[in-house]
């Protein structure tokens, strides 16, 4: 990293002014995240655990995401990619938590002129956000995954480029899936708890980490996150796709955990959001500090020390929750999907303890509407619903002043 030019070296006034706050940080390492939504979220608040300074790019005022970073550049990187180009001469990482196709690609047109580390596997992204190329790679290696175009109903269907849940459901007959427009990918519907591992490779070695379990709502969006025991023929499914897909970057495996066995949904080839909290929170591994750990061209050759330095130990053996609520029309508190909070115009930290630990952020708009976050641990599963208890006390009657 070079903070030794002056203000005139530098093409843009705005990196001139970032990397006098860059030295200021002193010897920290430093990442740059593209993107200030919910992905954005995740990455920043894990960074700042692993005691990184944050720099957050976005082009829009209101990235939820500010609340984390230590510095916020506001502009286009499509529109000003010498800035950003300039820019990664001053951090140690650049990783990209959007899932705009035309910011993912032009990324990659300009990914050889970046300064530093570039934490992101285009090729496997590529593969990832069109699911029927991701069916077609299931069956080449040979994973188990759910049938497409059954004869019988109940059938799943969900848009073949969109991620997570979005336009994903179950369609009861043949006469309602005639109906389904162009575009959507129909498979089997297979009843069964959803679950979640993340995978982080070099293209050579590859870590698993920890299984979660995925609480979805009625819209088939993730509203609560929640650890699982260790599954050998999960992990063995995941090792074979980041073989199979020569893995350089994260990538998460979603699966139904099915009376049939394990069937695998779908990979998403980029940083996760709400998974890598409760991860944390649930063994100690922060996922974006192993991230940075994948740039040594060692890694996975010895993975009990990749792990060890990505690991807070307070939190090895705890067991985490990370929760999204609103309050309902009876005023009640409701589990809801994350789009609780990309519905809002601004987050912050509404209460923190990290002596529970128990944090909760709140995302608000103008119009009055609030939702929330619950992000806490503790000993074991029954622990850890008390302090989720104590968290809806705090949202239902305020934080004591």
């Amino acid at each position: 990293m070079n903070f030794l030019k002056s203000k005139k070296e530098f093409l843009c006034p705005e990196n001139a002014e970032l990397a006098k706050k860059l030295k200021n940080a002193g010897n920290v390492r430093k990442i740059c995240l593209i993107g200030g939504k919910l992905q954005g979220v995740e990455a920043a608040y894990l960074a700042k655990e692993a005691g990184f300074y944050v720099v957050l790019v976005d082009r829009k005022e209101t990235a939820i995401c500010k609340c984390f970073a230590d510095d916020f550049e506001c502009f286009d990187v499509i529109k000003e990619p010498e800035r950003l180009i300039e820019l990664s001469s001053l951090v140690d990482f650049v990783l990209p938590v959007n899932e705009e196709p035309e910011t993912i690609s032009f990324l990659e047109t300009i990914a050889g002129k970046l300064r530093c580390c570039l934490l992101f596997d285009f090729d496997a992204y590529r593969i990832s956000c069109d699911k029927i190329r991701s069916k077609e790679f299931f069956r080449k290696v040979n994973v188990p995954t759910p049938a497409d175009r059954p004869e019988t109903p109940p059938f799943f269907i969900k848009p073949k480029g969109e991620s997570g849940s979005i336009g994903a459901r179950i369609v009861e007959t043949k006469e309602e899936l005639a109906s389904v427009p162009e575009g959507y990918l129909i498979e089997e519907y297979i009843p069964g708890p959803i679950v979640s591992l993340e995978m982080i490779g070099n293209g050579r070695n590859y870590i698993v980490v920890k299984e979660t379990y995925v609480h979805i709502d009625d819209v088939y969006d993730c509203c609560q996150v929640t650890p699982l025991l260790h599954n050998p023929e999960y992990r063995d499914i995941a090792y074979r796709l980041s073989e199979g897909i020569g893995l350089r970057g994260i990538m998460d495996v979603e699966a139904i955990d099915s009376p049939r066995g394990l069937k695998v949904l779908e990979i998403d080839a980029r940083f996760p959001s709400q998974t890598p909290i409760c991860v944390y929170y649930s063994c100690g591994v922060n996922l974006l500090a192993l991230l940075a750990e994948s740039a040594d061209p060692d890694f996975g050759v010895n993975p009990e020390k990749n792990i060890a330095a990505a690991t807070n130990p307070r939190y090895k053996d705890t067991y985490g929750i990370l929760e999204h609520v609103t309050f309902g029309k009876d005023g009640e508190l409701v589990s809801g999907g994350e789009h609780l909070i990309s519905a809002g115009t601004s987050l912050r930290m509404y209460y923190s303890d990290k002596s529970i630990p128990l944090e909760i952020l709140e995302c608000s708009r103008p119009d009055g509407y609030r939702a929330y976050t619950i992000i806490c641990a503790g000993k074991d599963k029954d622990d850890a619903a008390k302090i989720r208890a104590k968290a809806f006390d705090l949202i239902r009657n305020g934080v004591p002043e």
